[in-house]
């Protein structure tokens, strides 16, 4: 069972209908409604939130938090688009017992296809040293798998691995490329495969 708690009653209505989330503002008196930004995708948003910081539960386990500048709720697609203004998308991903941290120019929540799509300058370190850098990347609660087709940077202890699409656990220790352009060590030993 989903558990779905909310802040404020304006967001309970947009978020609710799209799949539930938790969603806590930044300061106190921190909720501001400004006009809507221009939708990448077409369509008109139901609300604009300034300071937000959405959190998803299930059965009392934390999937995903994610903190941005702004989002913007469409209520009738399902889903709510983060982006920076000062500060980059800052989300955390959760996986059996194991976390992700990354920041992105944009965050794509999907509530009811529970996917989070992070967009442009993707930075994210596993909670076992490894870094990812990537253009974009999409997180799927479900499956429990980030996947791209963008060129992706792995860095751990020194090697570097690049290629193009992905398909990864959250730890980014188990995770298959579409394709392998090179690996190499740096600092001490280097070498190219």
């Amino acid at each position: 069972m989903r558990r779905s708690v909310l802040g404020i009653g304006l967001v309970a209505a947009g978020l609710i209908g799209a799949g539930g989330a938790l969603l806590l503002l930044g300061e106190p008196g921190g909720l501001s409604l400004t006009a809507p930004l221009a939708p990448r995708s077409g369509g008109h948003p139901d609300m604009t939130f300034l300071g937000v910081r959405v959190v998803e539960d299930e059965a009392g386990e934390r999937l995903w938090e994610v903190a941005a500048d702004r989002a913007v709720v469409f209520k009738g697609a399902g889903r709510a688009v983060l982006t920076r203004e000062k500060e980059p998308v800052r989300i955390t991903l959760y996986s059996d017992g194991r976390r992700l941290e990354a920041t992105a120019e944009r965050a794509v929540i999907w509530m009811q296809r529970r996917e989070v799509r992070l967009e442009g300058s993707i930075l994210a370190r596993s909670d076992q040293g490894i870094t990812l850098r990537t253009d974009w990347v999409t997180w799927s609660a479900d499956r429990r798998s980030l996947e791209t087709d963008a060129p992706v940077t792995l860095e751990r202890a020194g090697l570097i691995v690049e290629g193009e699409g992905m398909e990864a656990d959250l730890t980014l220790e188990r995770m298959m490329l579409r394709v392998h352009r090179g690996s190499r060590l740096t600092g001490q030993g280097k070498g190219e495969s």
